[in-house]
């Protein structure tokens, strides 16, 4: 039988005391977890209200950076950073370059295939509200929320980018979701999972730009519970690209690479136990939706026209794209679909 939300990981004979020293979070020194707050952390399916509390000092945190990136946005002069206290981040995803791929590709889902595609991939996770997923490089988290919108499942949803993170929380924030999908920062190098805590890790198109692959995936692997699921897509390579072809690639991507062959992946998977059910070269896939949302957006500004400042950024995203175009047509690439199990 499935729970309600308002059930979600609660016992019927759990009561709200108030002794908290059975939590595994800490409370920040001088804060008071009061009544109120065990309450309304029972009522959203919390088991520890610290952990509740703290989510919310973490969501004031994210409110906070909106408002100062807000202020910053507006200003007709250049800005003292230093007087706003701004994370250097900030500025890589203007409102126009938001817009784009708004465009591009379905609203917040920022993968070619849009949500059609992000729903196919998650099939065979069957996904349904008893489950909490975790997802890697969750860019604006607009994955997250369509699947807890349409399959009513828990995403936490983890993304590098800093300026993303806070973009994407916001949408989480006016979509009434911030519990059910927050979006946060993660350091994939130390990632702090929680050991046995969920039911599904995914990652679409983003485990190229994660260092330390090897010891990363041995923590996915520890976070998952018993009979836990591992879905992930990927840019793989197919032959060796000598340190001039990976800089101009990684160039263009505006970040820093770490591509892995699908060889890497399976070796990695099968040391962790991982039962693999699908390794598959979706390339030709992958291929269709790229061009299709270009050729799609071109005709569109043909027809009527772009705000002039999204135009701005049509050049570097479109040589971006291309170039990842290029290289799966020419075979340097491939684009990789995995789906694991674990006991």
């Amino acid at each position: 039988m499935k729970l309600k939300f308002w059930q979600r990981k609660v016992d019927e004979d759990d009561e709200l005391s108030d002794d908290a020293a059975v939590s595994e979070f800490e409370m920040p020194p001088g804060h008071h977890l009061g009544f109120g707050t065990r309450l309304r952390a029972k009522w959203e399916g919390y088991d520890d209200p610290v952990e509740y509390y703290l989510l919310q000092l973490e969501i004031d945190v994210y409110a906070e950076w909106l408002r100062k990136m807000r202020v910053w946005l507006s200003r007709p002069v250049e800005p003292e950073l230093a007087e706003l206290d701004l994370d250097e981040e900030i500025g890589r995803w203007p409102p126009e370059r938001i817009k784009l791929y708004d465009k591009l590709f379905d609203h917040g889902i920022m993968i070619p295939g849009g949500h059609e595609y992000a729903l196919e991939l998650a099939k065979p996770l069957a996904l349904d509200e008893t489950l909490s997923c975790l997802e890697i490089g969750a860019r604006l988290g607009g994955v997250a929320r369509l699947l807890a919108d349409r399959l009513g499942v828990w995403v936490t949803a983890f993304e590098q980018d800093g300026e993303l993170a806070l973009l994407g929380m916001d949408r989480s924030v006016h979509a009434g979701v911030q519990k059910r999908v927050p979006v946060q920062t993660f350091d994939p190098a130390e990632p702090e999972l929680r050991k046995g805590y969920f039911n599904v890790v995914y990652s679409f198109g983003e485990l190229f730009k994660v260092p330390g692959k090897e010891a990363f995936l041995g923590e996915v692997a520890e976070t998952l519970r018993e009979q836990g699921q591992i879905l992930f897509t990927d840019y793989v390579l197919t032959r060796d690209l000598d340190d001039n072809a990976l800089a101009q690639w990684a160039k263009l991507e505006g970040d820093e690479l770490y591509p892995w062959t699908a060889q890497e992946y399976k070796s990695r998977l099968g040391q962790l136990k991982f039962d693999i059910r699908i390794a598959k070269d979706e390339s030709e896939t992958h291929l269709v939706h790229i061009k299709k949302a270009w050729m799609t957006m071109l005709s569109d500004i043909q027809k009527s026209g772009l705000d002039p400042d999204v135009m701005d950024y049509i050049v570097p995203e479109m040589e971006m794209w291309m170039n990842r175009v290029k290289m799966l047509e020419n075979g340097s690439l491939a684009f990789y679909r995995f789906y694991a199990t674990i006991n």
